[in-house]
């Protein structure tokens, strides 16, 4: 079977990062699962920047899902802060390039999710044992 990048970014986007079947596999293997959600959402928007293959309504579903859904970003927190880190930052810098336009109350909610991770990681480093 052969598709389009934008085919397959559509199949990824149904048989994974919106498929809640696939996203219960993925908390079940906790850190592991937590940093796979994250190199999917990294590949999907790698595809989006050289072919311009995600529409507005897909980031809002996948920002809706996995950057500001108090579940998901509590499962996050918990499992790989990291992970929930990059997928904000990769929201916020394909907003930035101009790639996805949501409106002024979606890109203010993923600002203050990244300040309050990137809040959260530096509070925890700094507590850390040296």
């Amino acid at each position: 079977l052969v598709r389009t990048t934008h085919e397959e970014t559509r199949h990824v986007l149904r048989s994974r990062l919106l498929n809640p079947k696939w996203l219960e596999g993925m908390k079940r293997r906790g850190y592991k699962g937590a940093g796979d959600i994250s190199k999917v959402m990294d590949i999907v928007i790698g595809w989006d920047a050289t072919a311009d293959v995600m529409e507005d309504w897909m980031y809002e579903r996948v920002a809706s899902r996995y950057a500001l859904d108090p579940e998901m970003q509590k499962w996050l927190k918990e499992v790989n802060p990291y992970a929930l880190q990059n997928i904000l930052d990769k929201l916020l810098e394909i907003i930035e390039r101009g790639m996805w336009n949501p409106d002024d109350d979606m890109r203010q909610r993923l600002r203050d999710a990244y300040l309050e991770i990137e809040g959260d990681i530096e509070e925890a480093v700094e507590g850390a044992p040296a």
